[in-house]
């Protein structure tokens, strides 16, 4: 057994030390909506536009695979509009995603797709409303973690899911479109969950 443990830390450290580690940033635009179910009627709102910006670093371990992880500011949500007012609800994020990347391609043009798991942290939330009706301008906002909201939806802050893309990479540049598919339920109301699901559009560079 012993044997074996150190011949699977041996190709561990051996890979390790092969890897070429790249460091990066990537910011753009995202494109989001929440899709909720209260005592099984499905609902979802109109697509929202966010924005995403962050640094990321790539650990090739060889001229095909690498693993990815990033580190990312996601800002997500959903919008509708019902009788002249107009709501939207927006999550501030902070999220890891972990992908493993796969490139084919030349050194100054290459191809990849990658997927893999997130893990995310919803550090604040705003739900507004607002109005024109009769020419007159009105609008509310508020904390979406605050009381009362907060104890009628019993919302969390813990986020996970997986996610895909597709890009290609330019010399240094990256350009990028993907997928999220949020997996947590968001709230722990009875007979409720919510859930994100997100676009993204990115570019980014190596240093």
């Amino acid at each position: 057994m012993k044997k074996v443990c150190l011949v699977i830390l041996g190709v561990a450290f051996t890979l390790v030390l092969n890897a070429q580690v790249r460091y990066g940033v990537k910011a753009g635009g995202t494109l989001s909506n929440v899709f909720m179910s209260i005592e099984g009627q499905k609902e979802s709102g109109n697509m929202k536009i966010g924005v995403q910006a962050g640094g990321l670093l790539e650990y090739s371990f060889s001229e095909s695979f690498a693993l990815q992880p990033e580190l990312l500011y996601v800002l997500n949500g959903t919008s509708d509009k019902e009788e002249g007012v107009e709501m939207t609800m927006s999550f501030h994020n902070i999220q890891l995603p972990i992908n493993l990347k796969y490139k084919i391609g030349a050194d100054n043009l290459k191809f990849y797709a990658t997927a893999g798991p997130y893990l995310g942290y919803i550090a604040a939330g705003r739900a507004k409303a607002s109005t024109s009706a009769n020419g007159v301008n009105a609008s509310a906002s508020m904390d979406i973690f605050a009381t009362p909201l907060k104890e009628e939806l019993q919302l969390k802050r813990f986020d996970f899911g997986v996610g895909v893309g597709l890009g290609v990479e330019i010399s240094k540049m990256l350009i990028g479109v993907g997928y999220q598919f949020g997996l947590a339920n968001l709230t722990g109301a009875t007979g409720a969950s919510l859930k994100t699901g997100t676009f993204n559009l990115s570019i980014g560079y190596f240093f």
